[in-house]
């Protein structure tokens, strides 16, 4: 850079000012071998505040790199290796990659040079006379381009000590939901698996209970019926008064007797354990029947292969509940079960006639949200076996559909459960 253009630029230089930025704690590293040209910009660069060191060869520039300078201003024509050499060098070492580099050259200052010296690393290039505005401008560019890069690195640093906080706090998020969904899970096993026991307890209770009444409380009073027959043989002894009571015991007796047998069979159906599903649900349609005034029609073969016990006991139970209430809520004076039971599965449809469920209450029932005591029990009874319980509803009635995998057993119609 020679004095004259130093001179040149002088008005400029005087026009542009010292900025009024404190640059006193940048350093900025000069190199060139030529002892004119070198004091020429150290002197501008110090006028404008900033701190200089100097190096006269590619060698001594490596090294004083090392210091760490926050910019290179790089002469191309050096004594011992060409500038574009030590650029590519700085470039390429990444303790030293982040400085920027300005390229001075007072010899290569064609096109392909300055291609040749960007293609090298270099963040700027200057061919000489250089304008001594133009120099400082172009320095406090590179800086300001310097520190958005590590401003934009420390926020990708920051930004990427986030996302791995994030990682870190979904994954421990992660394992919490997955921790707390399989201890949901073991919950909702140990309630289903002690509902399951619960509702078979109730219908081992109920079958006991059936059993007692039959085999105890029947055969008692069957014994009274005897004696009230022997006495009657002899009635012709008794007052008016004794004998017509002797037959009304006779008839109470009778109606008691009718009475235990329907409740019997009400709690457990010999017929379930004895001969199977069809007939079971035969008997209990026509009672139902004769008790509610509705007319059952039950869909189902009269001769099918044999389910589990407790599956033909779950159907039962369903079909019971289902009919009362069509009984309690429908209105409807008719009612139809179609039972299909095939290799693979059984499928049970109850329909009525009657008035139908609400839409806001079938939201409740399908979600289960204030589900009656019924609708809980038939869903927890037929979910042991793996089934689905659905309810469809509307003005013309409602239908009960069940679906359950199941295959036949070897039950023979005569087993007792």
């Amino acid at each position: 850079m020679s004095e004259t253009t130093m001179q040149k630029g002088s008005v400029r230089w005087e026009g542009f000012g010292v900025t009024a930025v404190d640059n006193s704690s940048i350093k900025i590293l000069t190199v060139d071998d030529n002892e004119a040209l070198r004091y020429s910009l150290v002197r501008s660069l110090r006028d404008a505040g900033y701190q200089v060191v100097e190096a006269t060869t590619g060698q001594e520039a490596l090294a004083r790199a090392a210091e760490s300078p926050d910019l290179i201003t790089l002469d191309v024509n050096l004594p011992d290796m060409m500038g574009f050499q030590v650029c590519h060098q700085l470039k390429s070492n990444p303790s030293t990659a982040h400085i920027p580099i300005l390229h001075i050259s007072a010899t290569f200052v064609d096109p392909e040079s300055r291609v040749r010296g960007l293609e090298h690393g270099a963040d700027a290039y200057l061919a000489e006379p250089i304008d001594r505005a133009e120099l400082v401008a172009t320095v406090a560019a590179l800086l300001r381009l310097k520190n958005a890069e590590m401003q934009a690195r420390q926020q990708a640093a920051v930004a990427e000590n986030a996302r791995n906080e994030l990682s870190r706090l979904n994954a421990t998020l992660e394992d919490r939901v997955s921790e707390r969904t399989a201890e949901l899970k073991a919950a909702n096993d140990s309630l289903r698996e002690l509902s399951a026991r619960l509702l078979q307890m109730q219908d081992d209770e109920r079958r006991r209970i059936a059993r007692e009444l039959h085999d105890s409380v029947g055969q008692l009073l069957t014994a009274i019926a005897m004696n009230n027959a022997l006495i009657s043989g002899e009635d012709s002894k008794l007052s008016e008064p004794a004998a017509r009571a002797l037959n009304q015991n006779e008839s109470m007796v009778q109606e008691v007797l009718r009475s235990i047998r329907v409740i019997s069979h009400l709690l457990h159906p010999p017929l379930l354990d004895e001969v199977g599903l069809p007939s079971a649900l035969k008997w209990y349609v026509e009672e139902f029947g004769k008790r509610s005034g509705i007319e059952v029609q039950l869909n189902c073969p009269e001769s099918v292969e044999r389910l589990p016990r407790e599956l033909e006991t779950a159907i039962f139970r369903i079909v019971q509940e289902a009919l009362g209430n069509v009984h309690r809520h429908s209105g409807s004076q008719t009612a139809s079960i179609d039972l299909d039971i095939k290799a693979g599965g059984v499928r049970l449809f109850i329909r009525d006639e009657g008035v139908g469920i609400p839409v806001n209450r079938q939201q409740e029932l399908k979600s289960n949200q204030r589900a009656g005591v019924g609708i809980r029990g038939m869903r927890e009874r037929i979910a042991q076996f793996g089934g689905d319980l659905e309810l469809l509803s509307d003005a013309k009635g409602t239908t009960v559909v069940v679906m359950v995998p199941a295959e036949p057993c070897n039950r023979t119609n005569n087993e007792v459960a």
